[in-house]
């Protein structure tokens, strides 16, 4: 079993979902894996903190009380909306006024929710990449198929994707193609290019983006490990490395 198909089934390997010869090969890879090993115990911690949150009973009537209510709501006929008397007496901008600013602040509230959502989601991903980052640097080798060539790396993934990346050898201008592999971020399977710059190694990894709109890259540091990400033609592109921000960038440039 490689490393992509346990991060397929690991869920379901701890959830005790597993048919017993499959249950077999997870536990034989991660008997020798440090890296998937560490990923099934922090899943494990998670569940830890989430079970121990507890849960709260819904009331014995909850259920009755609604479809009480949704039957009462489908017999009953409409009723004309009757404003409060206040606002009768209100003039009628000063109405609207209310009425707008109503409005207003729940398009705000809106708003500030789906931006939390959307920084929520981000901040995974980025912990994703880096741990994806991280695990490949654990093991022996960083690829599933070495090659420098283009042709070579760019067919293996024919089958095992459901695009095809581009794939670059960049081997005159200083960023040599060492292969790829897959990997498993944001709950998706993912191409993982891999690039070197003398002792250092660079993963990008590609996926069809969510937003087909090109971005311009956005860079940052996580633990110590330069990431730049950015879009175009469709596909998200999130580059890590331990290299300066610089040189990421002028490969980031080249892809």
């Amino acid at each position: 079993m490689q490393c992509d198909r346990l991060g397929e089934t690991i869920g379901a390997y701890l959830d005790q979902e597993l048919d017993p010869a499959t249950r077999g090969e997870v536990a034989a890879h991660l008997a020798s894996c440090q890296a998937c090993t560490a990923l099934a115990e922090e899943i494990r911690c998670t569940s830890r903190q989430v079970a121990a949150l507890g849960r709260e009973r819904a009331p014995g009537r909850l259920m009755a009380d609604v479809r009480e209510r949704l039957a009462g709501a489908s017999a009953a006929p409409l009723v004309p909306l009757r404003l409060p008397p206040a606002i009768h007496h209100l003039p009628l901008r000063r109405w609207l006024g209310r009425v707008a600013a109503l409005i207003v602040c729940g398009l705000i509230a809106a708003a500030a929710v789906h931006m939390m959502s959307r920084m929520d989601s981000t901040a995974l991903l980025e912990r994703d990449v880096l741990a994806a980052h991280v695990r490949s640097l654990l093991q022996d080798s960083p690829t599933q198929v070495a090659s420098s060539e283009a042709h070579t790396v760019k067919p293996w993934f024919a089958g095992r994707l459901e695009f095809a990346p581009s794939v670059k050898d960049l081997a005159a201008e200083g960023f040599p193609l060492a292969g790829a592999r897959l990997d498993y971020i944001g709950e998706r399977r993912v191409a993982a290019l891999v690039y070197r710059r003398r002792l250092h190694v660079v993963n990008v990894f590609v996926w069809p983006a969510a937003d087909a709109a090109d971005s311009t890259p956005r860079a940052l540091t996580l633990r110590g490990y330069n990431l730049l990400t950015w879009s175009r033609g469709g596909i998200a592109y999130w580059a890590i490395s331990d290299l300066n921000m610089a040189e990421l960038q002028r490969l980031q440039a080249l892809l």
